[in-house]
């Protein structure tokens, strides 16, 4: 019971404050071709960014019903129906539940036009560390990795696995959207390897950079309705 009344409040009081929050939030655009939230506007990607800085995103890309990958665990579970109540369509599964399942589920999504959202290093890390689901959806999707961190000016960070990141409420913050990368077909298990390490080092390099040079992309980016 208690389980389904935390559940409830997940989807429904959890997304009004994820979105009033953020709302607070002087929130600056960075990027290229993929910067624009509507995949209308420069077609279909697959975004990448850390389990750290999943929040804004959850506010920044709602409403435009992206398929995103969600654990099967119970926390999972409460992040689906929060996401669902964002206007996110979740897919559950994960490295370690579900996951070829849920891979042949996004893989069926490919061509509808929505965006695919996922953390690479989540759901339980280690952080920072990507793992290949990312890498085996392009490979089979011909869909570029786009690369994407959120960084802030003022912000608390949690001593949990990812060092989860929440902004200071009236703080500013800047959304980067890095160059996509486009994955070779059909890869196998070497060159899903190969290229998983080198996904990681450029998120891994992409969040650093964004968030040592915050000011300067601060000042060069743009507003959402500038977009």
């Amino acid at each position: 019971m208690r389980r389904r009344v935390l559940n409830f409040m997940a989807a429904w009081l959890g997304s009004l404050a994820l979105r009033a929050w953020f709302s607070t939030i002087r929130i600056r655009w960075y990027g290229g071709k993929y910067l624009h939230p509507h995949p209308g506007r420069r077609g279909e990607a697959i975004y990448v960014l850390w389990h750290e800085r999943l929040l804004c995103s959850a506010y920044t890309h709602a409403d435009f019903q992206g398929r995103i990958l969600v654990s099967r665990s119970r926390d999972g579970e409460m992040l689906a129906r929060m996401a669902t109540g964002l206007g996110f369509s979740p897919v559950r599964g994960s490295s370690r539940r579900g996951g070829s399942e849920a891979l042949r589920a996004l893989l069926a999504e490919v061509g509808s036009g929505y965006d695919f959202g996922i953390t690479p290093d989540g759901p339980r890390g280690p952080r920072q560390e990507f793992k290949v689901e990312a890498i085996y959806l392009a490979s089979r999707s011909a869909l570029p990795i786009v690369p994407i961190t959120f960084s802030y000016r003022q912000l608390w960070q949690f001593q949990s696995w990812d060092r989860l990141q929440l902004p200071w409420p009236f703080t500013s913050g800047v959304i980067h959207v890095g160059a996509p990368v486009t994955v070779p077909i059909a890869l196998e298990d070497v060159g899903l390897e190969a290229w998983r390490l080198h996904l990681q080092e450029i998120l891994r390099s992409h969040t650093r950079i964004t968030d040592e040079r915050f000011e300067e992309f601060y000042q060069g980016g743009r507003l959402r309705r500038d977009l």
